[in-house]
C-alpha cells in the first residue's frame, strides 16, 4: 500500500473518530438549550419560541456536520488509490455545496428568522463574522476541487473509452 493510500487511510479514520464527535458538539449543547428554554425560561420569555429559536439555529451546524460525513466517503476512494474517480469527485461536490448551503442559512436566512422571532430589527441581525467567512472558503474551494475532479475523471475515462 502506497503512502498516499495508507495517509488516506489515516485521515479516514481520524474523520470516522471526529465526526461523531462534531455532532455531540452541536447535539448536547442543543439539548441542553432546549431544557433551559422548556423547564427553566428567563423571565418574560415565551418558551415555545425560545425553544424554536434554538432549534432554528441549530440548523446551519448540523447541516454543516452533516456535510461533513461525505468526507469519509471520498477519503474512502482515496484509500483506494481511486483519485479521479466520479465518486470521489461527486462526494467532494456534496461537501461543499452543504458547506455553502449552511453557510447562505447561517448568514442569510437564520438571523432575519430569529430577529423576527425575537422582535427585533431584521437588517441589524445581517451581521457576518470571520467563521463564516472560513466556511465560505472552505465550501468553496471543497466544490471547487470537486468540479476540477470530475472533470479530469470524465476527461480520463474518455480517454480510455477511446482507446478500448
Amino acid at each position: 500500500m502506497s503512502s498516499a493510500n495508507q495517509a488516506a487511510r489515516k485521515a479516514r479514520t481520524l474523520a470516522q473518530i471526529a465526526i461523531p464527535l462534531l455532532f455531540a458538539g452541536i447535539v448536547l449543547p442543543l439539548i441542553g438549550a432546549l431544557y433551559l428554554a422548556f423547564f427553566e425560561p428567563q423571565p418574560g420569555a415565551d418558551s415555545g419560541t425560545t425553544a424554536l429559536i434554538v432549534l432554528v439555529e441549530a440548523v446551519p451546524p448540523l447541516l454543516l456536520a452533516w456535510a461533513m460525513l461525505g468526507l469519509t466517503k471520498v477519503l474512502v476512494e482515496y484509500e483506494a488509490g481511486r483519485y479521479l474517480s466520479l465518486a470521489a469527485s461527486a462526494a467532494l461536490k456534496r461537501v461543499g455545496q452543504g458547506g455553502l448551503l449552511a453557510l447562505l442559512l447561517n448568514v442569510i436566512a437564520i438571523p432575519p428568522l430569529v430577529a423576527v422571532l425575537r422582535g427585533e430589527p431584521v437588517f441589524a441581525a445581517l451581521n457576518p463574522n470571520i467563521f463564516d467567512l472560513c466556511v465560505l472558503m472552505f465550501a468553496s474551494t471543497t466544490l471547487t476541487v470537486g468540479y476540477v475532479l470530475e472533470d479530469a475523471a470524465k476527461h480520463l475515462k474518455a480517454e480510455n473509452d477511446q482507446i478500448v
